[in-house]
């Protein structure tokens, strides 16, 4: 069963951060982050299996021998409101659709791509690329200047390349796990619950891109790679 992206935590609003590099250690300022104006109508999670669907000559079915857990899919949605006012004054709806596509979708030159995106929502962090964004103006002022609009975002996740070879290793018999920091949580006394060894949380923070084992933000998702095998 996959690990739920939800725990328990203080409401908070959707914060899309904008970093340069798939480590998501290195935030694009000039992109700075977009909050929500208020708290996201859905947020779904689709999760994929690649199976080989080929079939023998002669046959009427396949085996569906399995291939690769896929990326998951995060479908959020949420309206921006030219009308309500929020701290005090109102927002102008195509000044906030522009500051969203400039941390989400705009495209970097210098980097030849858009920006990666740290999805934070209380308790729940998703580190992803924007895969579609959907933007549907639902009301317009008698001069026709959009009032409220409707966002919906699908997301992948997004980890560096010798990770996601770790997940999808075929030559290790362990399984990668995902867990998600709670409140309280220690990196060492993580990794030793799943690997029953203390000597491989400094291997598990290097391949998650953290800075400090010693304290993780409650939320943070952190995957715990198969271990290499020694030959004997």
């Amino acid at each position: 069963m996959a690990d739920s992206i939800f725990e328990t935590g203080q409401l908070a609003k959707l914060v899309l951060t904008a970093y340069r590099n798939n480590n998501f250690t290195e935030k694009d300022t000039d992109a700075g982050e977009y909050t929500t104006m208020f708290n996201p109508s859905s947020i779904s999670v689709k999760l994929q299996i690649d199976r080989d669907d080929s079939q023998a000559n002669g046959s009427t079915s396949s085996e569906m021998r399995f291939k690769m857990i896929k990326p998951q899919d995060y479908s959020i949605d949420f309206i921006i409101d030219g009308i309500k006012p929020v701290n005090g004054g109102k927002k102008e709806v195509p000044d906030e659709v522009q500051k969203l596509l400039k941390v989400v979708y705009t495209y970097k030159s210098d980097e030849h791509r858009p920006n990666y995106v740290m999805v934070r929502f209380g308790s729940v962090l998703l580190k992803c690329v924007l895969k579609t964004i959907n933007i549907t103006y639902n009301l317009f002022s008698p001069n026709a200047k959009p009032l409220r609009a409707k966002v919906s975002c699908i997301f992948t996740s997004c980890i560096d390349q010798e990770l996601s070879e770790l997940i999808n290793s075929k030559n290790s018999p362990d399984l990668t796990h995902k867990r998600i920091v709670r409140e309280g949580d220690k990196l060492i006394s993580m990794a030793n619950k799943i690997y029953r060894n203390n000597d491989y949380y400094i291997d598990v923070a290097r391949k998650n891109g953290l800075n400090n084992f010693r304290k993780q933000e409650a939320g943070t998702e952190i995957f715990f790679p198969p271990l290499k095998k020694s030959n004997p």
